[in-house]
């Protein structure tokens, strides 16, 4: 790679003497462990196993994951990489979860053309995705699990400075679909297909509602949803007042309803209480967990 276009940012520069947007130059690290919060065909009993990649080509202002969005990590090799893929299916993981992967698209590509794990790998990342950046995974991931975090352009810009979100991460949603036409489930636990997961945040159920309108409209309406109602002010949400709280139980309740009535088949839901510090990793332990 001498210049890099892997996002729809479209830096074009040379991540082997610059940094791009996504704040990363060379493969980085920040986390890997068993997860066993993520939806329940995901993690199963065993749980997921996340490797939490440093960088973001988003950085939004509410991250959960803040510093590591902004950088926080170790550097790796696709060698590496391929070590951390089997200690992960040595542990006992039902997947390998990748979080915030996009900026090493062909690192990740790299490492699975040397070994390509027994597990399904999953693509977990912000939703604003590159088309040509997904056809390359094509034969190396299994199951695409994308943000979809606005419908409303102005929010975007506002929390991600994104102003084209909703028309980048609705097109390439639907190319995630046609990669993955079908979800395929074996013993509870998704091996291939698509989850759209979507952040309700506070004072923002109108773009909610555009989200799950759209899905309801452009997907088939037993398309997996992850509603998620965990949302805690993180990063520099203290400084936009109408985000700097939980959600309501009112405003996720209606957004639950929504979806139901658009009839939406397959929406996993959350409980309030996973609105909690307790659920984010502690980024500050070892970046191997086991």
């Amino acid at each position: 790679m001498e210049k890099c276009y892997l996002c729809p940012r479209k830096c074009g520069v040379d991540r082997k003497t610059s940094i791009g947007y996504c704040s990363q130059k060379a493969l980085r690290v920040a986390r890997v462990s068993l997860h066993k919060w993520e939806e329940p065909i995901i993690s199963g009993k065993n749980g997921s196993g996340t490797i939490f990649f440093s960088g973001c080509n988003l950085k939004c202002v509410y991250c959960q994951n803040y510093e590591v969005s902004r950088g926080k990590g170790k550097d790796i090799t696709p060698k590496t990489l391929v070590e951390i893929f089997k200690k992960i299916e040595d542990a006992g993981a039902h997947n390998i979860n990748l979080v915030t992967p996009t900026q090493f698209a062909e690192d990740i590509a790299e490492a699975c053309s040397i070994y390509k794990p027994n597990i399904p790998i999953a693509y977990n990342c912000g939703g604003y995705e590159s088309v040509e950046t997904l056809k390359i995974l094509k034969y190396t991931i299994d199951i695409f699990m994308p943000d979809f975090k606005y419908s409303d352009n102005a929010l975007a810009k506002k929390y991600s400075n994104c102003e084209n979100y909703f028309d980048i991460c609705s097109k390439a949603i639907l190319e995630m679909r046609k990669l993955r036409p079908q979800d395929i489930i074996e013993n509870g636990l998704m091996k291939k297909g698509l989850i759209i997961r979507h952040l309700v945040l506070p004072n923002a159920l109108s773009n909610s509602k555009g989200v799950i309108k759209w899905i309801a409209d452009n997907m088939q309406k037993d398309t997996y949803l992850s509603l998620m109602g965990q949302y805690v002010p993180f990063g520099e949400a203290d400084k936009f007042t109408e985000i700097n709280r939980k959600l309501k139980p009112l405003e996720y309740k209606i957004a639950v309803n929504y979806a139901m009535n658009c009839g939406l088949e397959n929406t996993f839901i959350q409980t309030l209480d996973s609105a909690s510090q307790d659920f984010i990793p502690d980024f500050d332990e070892s970046p191997i967990a086991f």
